[in-house]
């Protein structure tokens, strides 16, 4: 049996994160997020969402909302979907913003690793943050191989 993966260790590291909703009509929406944060119990998630005001992710974006996140890191394709729903929606405050800036860092030094140039990887975050909470319902293994999809 695989080691299981350890979720607060992966996301902890220069992770991509990618975050999925839907809209009413099922119409999925996907952003990159950054700086993301376990909560010590690890019932919640939160990510500095790019979402452009107005933008379908803004509205998809509300409390009570089904969200997953999909977060992997890139040199060993090790990944996890968190899956549950939106509890809370806010502006970034000063402390949050820190977090992303450390979490781009290490994003940078990771996909240094797969050969992605810093400025290339520097400038795929968007200036429009959202700072999403996500309480996580279900957990998967998404590693690639005979594992992936299982539940955690």
């Amino acid at each position: 049996m695989a080691a299981r993966i350890d979720i607060a260790e992966l996301v902890s590291e220069g992770v991509a994160v990618i975050v999925a909703t839907r809209d009413a009509e099922l119409r999925p929406e996907l952003s990159r997020a950054w700086g993301p944060a376990l909560s010590e119990d690890g019932e919640r998630l939160t990510v500095c969402v790019e979402a452009e005001p107005h933008s379908a992710m803004e509205r998809n974006l509300e409390p009570g909302s089904p969200a997953s996140a999909f977060i992997a890191r890139l040199t060993s394709h090790a990944g996890v979907q968190l899956k549950g729903s939106v509890v809370e929606v806010a502006a970034p405050t000063p402390d949050r913003l820190e977090t992303v800036t450390r979490h781009v860092d290490g994003f940078v030094a990771e996909t240094a690793g797969v050969g992605v140039p810093e400025p290339l990887a520097r400038a795929l975050v968007g200036p429009d943050l959202l700072t999403v909470t996500i309480a996580v319902a279900e957990r998967f293994d998404e590693t690639p191989g005979p594992g992936a999809g299982r539940p955690l």
